[in-house]
């Protein structure tokens, strides 16, 4: 399934928002939205609270939770973005191995330098003995 754009989310809410006042004359709560698009209740709820930090919905809250879905600006949702927000996981994989990769190849020369350096001195450890063998011999 293609990834909604914020834009689409925005209107699929909104739009079953309002078939549920036409149709029941009342507002609907997380569920009741849910149920009409076929969404999960906790999808509902992302998209409801960014909604209602825009100011685009107004979530009317009971004693313990919020009670139901009330449309306040609906003009402000076409200023929302049309393009579909990249998959956060995806996003922090791709920065991940993009960091890793450097601190691998970082590590890697790192090793190759030490070896090299082991190697030196190991070979000079070896003349400085040989050289004192011929001195002593």
């Amino acid at each position: 399934m293609n990834r909604l754009t914020p834009y689409d989310e925005a209107h699929a809410l909104l739009a079953a928002i309002r078939v549920h006042e036409f149709t029941r004359k009342a507002s609907p709560s997380f569920k009741e939205v849910a149920d009409l698009l076929g969404m999960t209740t906790d999808w509902v709820s992302r998209v409801c609270t960014e909604l209602s930090e825009k100011e685009i919905i107004e979530l009317v809250e009971g004693p313990f939770q919020t009670t139901c879905v009330v449309i306040a600006d609906h003009l402000a949702a076409e200023a929302l973005p049309r393009h579909a927000r990249e998959n956060r996981m995806e996003e922090e994989l791709r920065k991940f191995k993009e960091k890793s990769a450097g601190q691998y190849e970082k590590k890697v020369k790192a090793i190759q330098q030490e070896q090299k350096q082991k190697e030196k001195d190991l070979f000079n450890d070896i003349a400085s003995r040989f050289k004192n063998e011929l001195k002593k011999g």
